[in-house]
């Protein structure tokens, strides 16, 4: 056989290695392209998660917001979204995208929700198992239909206990004086606990001798759940430190069967921004020393007050200069309660610590403010009453 029969020509192996390769490029577009999408789907993923675990850690906090000195965090619905809305990595999230919710823990239904426009603080009151929840959704579109991947939505949701809130006895959840809580007093949280135990002996288990002191270094692996709950587990690193040898036996080993049962009943009241009140009235001569302005609560319910600041004219507010010194503050009355002030620095802050409350059912109280000389020079005047009843609390009444 002639040998040029036995040999491909050049432009013959071209032409195969063309027609190789295009019977290998649809499934290499196809795995390029599929390695992207996925990618895509991983970001989105991340960028939802962080944006909820930040925007719930900004929400759980009980301070002032940072551009603010009126809302706190977890009542500043716009704050949380911005949070949201600025660790979501490259994402456009809308209002609309992120769900603002609270609880009073796992289970419990759901008590307030921020409104889509902005903030509604007076809808927003915390008890001491009050959690803040945030959802957030995000889209997934798929850029090419090469990969059959759905459109689907990816939603990331977490829930953070509010931090720092902490009662340290019952006057902040109830009414002073029949009121605070709503309709008449009795309002806020009462728990029910029972404890029992059971011990069992088990006889006599073998003798254990110890042959070191080590010393415990715990250190702790956070490991995280659904919802953004996160569990410790408490890895010890022991230090061995050989110097005794102490031999134990035990006789008994107990079983204790703990049962505690907490009953929660808190209760928040709403339309605390409708109390409204008079103008500040300095009467001024004819031996007058006060300073007053009329409250009027509409509400059905009493509030608690949980403190008063004042400001006045204290340097030269006194009828002709009274004394030669300055306009010196010496009691405060609310209803039928007094109690003392006795300071000459204007503004001045007190905060009550009896049960000093304004009725409700559109009755009038007024605040009196007594000075040690005629107010008569009056300038600089306001009132702010803060009030601790839940669901008031972020809605003061002041003046101006």
């Amino acid at each position: 056989m002639p040998k040029n029969l036995l040999q491909r020509k050049p432009f013959q192996q071209r032409a195969q290695a063309i027609v190789e390769f295009a019977l290998v490029l649809p499934i290499l577009i196809v795995l390029l392209i599929g390695i992207f999408e996925v990618g895509r789907i991983i970001f989105i993923y991340s960028a939802v998660t962080n944006s909820s675990r930040e925007a719930v850690r900004y929400g759980s906090a009980i301070g002032f917001s940072d551009n603010t000195n009126y809302y706190r965090k977890y009542q500043y619905c716009a704050g949380i979204r911005d949070m949201a809305r600025r660790s979501a990595f490259f994402m456009d999230l809308q209002d609309s995208d992120i769900v603002i919710q609270y609880d009073t823990g796992p289970g419990t239904s759901v008590y307030a929700t921020c409104n889509a426009a902005g903030n509604d603080p007076t809808i927003v009151a915390v008890m001491g198992s009050s959690r803040v929840l945030v959802t957030v959704t995000a889209s997934y579109n798929p850029l090419t239909r090469l990969v059959p991947f759905p459109s689907r939505p990816i939603v990331s949701a977490s829930a953070r206990t509010i931090l720092g809130y902490v009662a340290l006895d019952g006057s902040s959840w109830s009414s002073g004086g029949g009121g605070g809580g709503g309709g008449g007093g009795g309002g806020g949280p009462t728990a029910t606990a029972s404890a029992t135990g059971t011990a069992t002996v088990t006889g006599t288990p073998p003798t254990a001798t110890i042959t070191d002191t080590p010393t415990i270094t715990p250190t702790f692996t956070a490991t995280p759940t659904a919802g953004s709950v996160s569990t410790l587990t408490s890895i010890p690193t022991a230090t061995i430190t050989p110097t005794f040898t102490m031999t134990l036996t035990p006789s008994d080993t107990p079983t204790i069967t703990p049962t505690f049962t907490p009953t929660y009943t808190p209760t928040i009241v709403t339309g605390c921004g409708s109390i409204t009140h008079g103008t500040i009235d300095v009467p001024g001569t004819g031996g007058n020393k006060t300073m007053t302005m009329t409250i009027t609560n509409p509400n059905s319910y009493t509030v608690t007050v949980s403190s008063v600041q004042v400001a006045w004219n204290a340097t030269t507010g006194a009828q002709g200069g009274q004394g030669g010194s300055p306009l010196a503050l010496q009691t405060i009355q609310l209803g039928s309660i007094v109690w003392s002030a006795g300071s000459t620095t204007s503004p001045y802050t007190s905060t009550v610590t009896t049960g000093v409350t304004i009725p409700g059912n559109g009755a009038v109280t007024t605040i009196i403010f007594t000075f040690d000389h005629n107010y008569s020079n009056s300038s600089g005047n306001s009132i702010t009453i803060n009030l601790s009843t839940p669901g008031c609390e972020g809605t003061p009444i002041h003046n101006p």
